[in-house]
């Protein structure tokens, strides 16, 4: 096998790659640091290039080229480090071309030794791939899982192997002058194949990141980031088949901001959107993260509290109404908004045998209490009785008292 020619098609092939990929990013939102996948090729072809000339090259290039080559790992690492928004993107991989550069400089100009060059080349490529495996430990999420493992296996391929070449030239083995440049021919291939890998793995990257936000889009509520109707109905559909099986309870709470439409009036829907956003993290930090929260639209928003009975949804629906009128909505501009929310509450009976049934009743003990004169809690049939007492609805004060 001839190594130039494994390295000129390496230096073709990489140019190809850099040319399809830098086009594909233009066209993929949130890709931020994927624009180096595509320029580390440009390195990468030109040092493979000079690799497959051996030693009958410059001084000028013999020092040049193992920085040039690893400038292309570089950019792989921190092309990844950056797209998945980790801290210093750029420190390991300029201190690996750094120190080649310097050491390069001195085994060609001082002390000539092409063995220590090649050492400089592929211990630099383990340290590389190596980080880059590491890196891709932040990759989560089980949607994920089968590129980070992809991806994982490539650059552990390319590591392993320039690690295990670093071995044959630094380690006494009693192999055959002819085995090893073999040997290294065959490791130049297969890294070359594993790095093409690489390549349509951070493509694969791009696009199972992209189809999981999308995903997020169609039952996240893009204002607040909690379950949209659609998110809120998918889980409340499993959460009552499961309740119905095991023969626990199931409430729903159905909360409406009262007077939000004066927010909006008074303040502009700018400040009606952060009040909606507030609103909305407040929800999820006051009930337990097993319990969805869910935007329907508006300013009416749904809690499902599973393995809840009537007593205890009633309570619930009490403790979140007084601390919502004692809660003060702070705005950007300083001030603070007073807010009073009305919350209808139904508890899943044999004959809610769907969601909107339970959301059917869960709404007309809404309008109930906003008919009651908005500020209070109401029940819907079986549910615990009473109300809680009306109180006014939002107040404009200055400072952001609490």
């Amino acid at each position: 096998m001839d190594l130039s020619i494994v390295s000129i098609t390496s230096a073709v092939l990489g140019f190809v790659l850099a040319a399809l990929l830098g086009l594909t990013i233009r066209w993929v939102p949130d890709s931020d640091g994927a624009q180096y996948w595509a320029l580390a090729f440009v390195p990468l072809g030109v040092g493979s290039a000079l690799v497959g000339r051996s030693e009958s090259l410059p001084a000028l290039l013999l020092v040049l080229r193992e920085p040039i080559l690893l400038t292309g790992y570089g950019l792989l690492l921190i092309g990844l480090r950056q797209y998945l928004r980790r801290s210093r993107p750029w420190a390991l991989a300029g201190s690996v071309v750094l120190a080649s550069l310097v050491v390069n400089a001195f085994f060609t100009a001082v002390v000539p030794s092409p063995e220590v060059r090649m050492n400089v080349r592929t211990i630099g490529i383990f340290v590389l791939m190596t980080a880059a495996l590491l890196a891709l430990r932040h990759v989560s999420g089980s949607t994920l899982r089968e590129v980070r493992l992809y991806l994982q296996a490539g650059f552990g391929t390319v590591a392993a192997l320039a690690l295990a070449r670093t071995m044959v030239s630094v380690l006494p083995l009693p192999l055959d002058a002819a085995l090893v440049q073999h040997l290294t021919a065959i490791a130049g291939a297969v890294t070359t194949i594993m790095l093409l890998a690489v390549v349509t793995g951070l493509a694969l990257l791009m696009t199972a990141r992209m189809n999981e936000a999308l995903a997020r889009l169609t039952v996240r509520d893009p204002l607040t980031g909690i379950f949209n109707r659609r998110g809120i109905e998918e889980a409340a559909a499993t959460t009552l088949s499961f309740a119905r099986r095991i023969g626990r309870p199931i409430a729903l709470l159905a909360c409406d901001l009262d007077h939000f439409k004066a927010v909006n009036d008074s303040h502009g829907h700018a400040r009606g959107d952060d009040v909606l956003r507030s609103f909305a993290q407040l929800l999820t930090e006051h009930f337990p993260s097993a319990d969805p929260v869910g935007r329907l639209g508006g300013e009416e928003f749904v809690v499902l509290l599973p393995g809840t009975d009537d007593e205890q949804a009633y309570a619930a629906a009490e403790r979140l109404r007084m601390h919502i009128e004692q809660h003060a909505f702070r705005l950007p501009d300083g001030q603070s908004l007073r807010l009073s929310v009305s919350i209808g509450v139904a508890v899943q009976a044999q004959a809610d045998t769907h969601w909107d049934d339970l959301l059917r009743r869960a709404d007309k003990a809404l309008y109930q209490a906003k008919a009651a004169g908005r500020n209070c809690t109401v029940a819907a049939p079986a549910g615990a009785p009473g109300t809680g007492a009306a109180a006014p609805g939002w107040r404009a004060e200055a400072g952001g008292a609490a």
